[in-house]
C-alpha cells in the first residue's frame, strides 16, 4: 500500500516508529534472531561512531570484544527466555575499534503466535563512577547525587580557574618586576622572590585544574603499553640526563589494552618525573620500567620502580590526596589525577616502597584486547 493510501492507524504507526526509534537521540538498536543488525537509530549510530556507514546486516561480533561473544549470546538466550534483560553491565566496540561502558537493557521480540524473530537493545552510555553501584539502588541513587555534586565542583573549579588566572599574571609580572629593580634592600628582594616563586606554584595549579576539567571522559582506543611507555621515556630522557639517572628498560611482550593514549602518556610521563625527582642528587640513581602480563590476575602491568630513598609510611597514606605534594615546586595533584584517569581506565594504579630503599608505582590494566 503506498503512503498516500495508508490507512490513519498505518500512518500513526509509521511516525510513532520515526519519531520514537529512527530519530531517537536514546540509543536503540535491533538484532535479528541470527543476530544481525537488523535496524539502529540516529542515537546508537552517534554513540557507536557509526553515523554515515552502513551498519544494517553486520553481525553483532563487529560490535562486541571478541571474547566478549559468547557473554552476549548468553545474554540474547535469557533475554529470549525470560523477555527481557534490564541494566546489563557490558562493554560494545565503536566503529574505531575504542569501547564504550553501557548499561545494556536486550528485550526480546516476538510474533503473535510466540515465535521468536529478534532483539531490540536499549544501550546506556555510563561513567565510572556508577558502574559498580547498578545492582544495589540504594548505592546507585547516592553515586548519581554524588556525581552531580562533582559536576557542580568540577564547573566552579573551572570556574575559579578561570577567573584567578589573571590576577596570578599580574601578581607574577610585578614580582619579577620588583626584583629586576636594582638597588632594592635585601628583605624587598627575596620577598619578591618569595612571592613570585609562590605565584608560580600557584599558576602551575590553576593549568592543571584547567586542563583536567577540559578533558571530558578518556576515549579508550586497542594500544600498546609499551609504546605508550617509549613516548614518555622520549620526553623524560633530557631530565634524566641532567640528573644523571640512567633509564632502564625491561618489556615483555603483553596483549593490547583499551586505554587513552594522551591520558596514559601524561601519567606515565609524572610517574616517571616524580622518580627522577626523587634521585637528582644521588650517585648511581636509576630508573626501571618495566611490562609484562600476570596470569592471576589477568592484567598487564607498567612498573616504574628507582632506587632512591623510598617513601615513609605516612607519606604513602596520603599520596593521592589533592594538593599533597613533599616537593616546593610541585601541584600535588599529579598522583591524584593519575588515579583518576586509572579509574576511567577501569585499572588501578599501585605504589609501594622498600625499608631498605626505593619506591615502586604499578600500573594495571585488565581490558586486554
Amino acid at each position: 500500500m503506498s503512503e498516500t493510501n495508508e490507512s490513519p492507524l498505518h500512518a500513526l504507526q509509521r511516525s510513532l516508529f520515526e519519531a520514537v526509534f529512527l530519530r531517537s537521540q536514546d540509543p536503540m538498536l535491533v538484532l535479528d534472531k541470527a543476530l544481525n543488525v537488523a535496524l539502529i537509530n540516529a542515537g546508537a549510530l552517534k554513540l557507536l561512531g557509526w553515523s554515515g556507514q552502513p551498519v544494517a546486516g553486520k553481525p553483532v561480533s563487529e560490535l562486541v570484544l571478541q571474547k566478549d561473544l559468547r557473554e552476549f549470546e548468553e545474554l540474547t538466550a535469557k533475554a529470549a527466555g525470560g523477555g527481557s534483560v534490564r541494566n546489563y553491565r557490558f562493554y560494545m566496540l565503536t566503529s574505531s575499534k575504542s569501547i564504550v561502558r553501557l548499561y545494556l537493557t536486550v528485550q526480546a521480540l516476538k510474533s503473535d503466535p510466540g515465535e521468536l524473530t529478534g532483539f531490540c537493545l536499549y544501550l546506556s552510555q555510563v561513567s565510572p563512577d556508577e558502574w559498580s553501584a547498578l545492582k544495589d539502588p540504594h548505592v546507585f541513587r547516592n553515586a548519581v547525587r554524588k556525581l552531580n555534586r562533582l559536576t557542580s565542583m568540577g564547573q566552579l573549579t573551572s570556574m575559579f580557574a578561570h577567573d584567578i588566572k589573571n590576577p596570578l599574571h599580574v601578581i607574577l609580572s610585578t614580582s619579577e618586576l620588583l626584583r629586576a629593580q636594582e638597588g632594592q634592600p635585601e628583605a624587598v628582594r627575596s620577598g619578591a622572590e618569595l612571592i613570585e616563586r609562590n605565584a608560580r606554584r600557584a599558576s602551575k595549579i590553576v593549568k592543571t585544574l584547567l586542563d583536567f576539567s577540559r578533558s571530558g571522559a578518556c576515549r579508550l582506543e586497542p594500544y600498546s603499553v609499551e609504546t605508550a611507555a617509549e613516548s614518555a621515556l622520549e620526553l623524560i630522557d633530557s631530565a634524566a640526563k641532567a640528573s644523571k639517572v640512567k633509564l632502564e628498560k625491561k618489556f615483555r611482550k603483553t596483549p593490547k589494552v583499551f586505554l587513552d593514549p594522551h591520558y596514559m602518556h601524561s601519567v606515565i610521563y609524572n610517574v616517571l618525573n616524580n622518580a627522577v625527582q626523587a634521585l637528582s642528587g644521588s650517585e648511581k640513581g636509576a630508573v626501571e620500567v618495566s611490562t609484562g602480563w600476570l596470569e592471576d590476575d589477568k592484567e598487564v602491568f607498567l612498573n616504574v620502580s628507582d632506587n632512591g630513598p623510598g617513601l615513609e609510611p605516612g607519606m604513602l597514606e596520603n599520596l593521592f590526596r589533592p594538593f599533597f605534594t613533599t616537593k616546593e615546586t610541585g601541584t600535588g595533584l599529579g598522583l591524584y589525577l593519575a588515579r583518576q584517569i586509572m579509574d576511567e581506565h577501569g585499572g588501578r594504579i599501585l605504589v609501594s616502597s622498600s625499608p631498605d630503599g626505593g619506591a615502586l608505582v604499578s600500573l594495571r590494566f585488565r581490558k586486554t584486547v
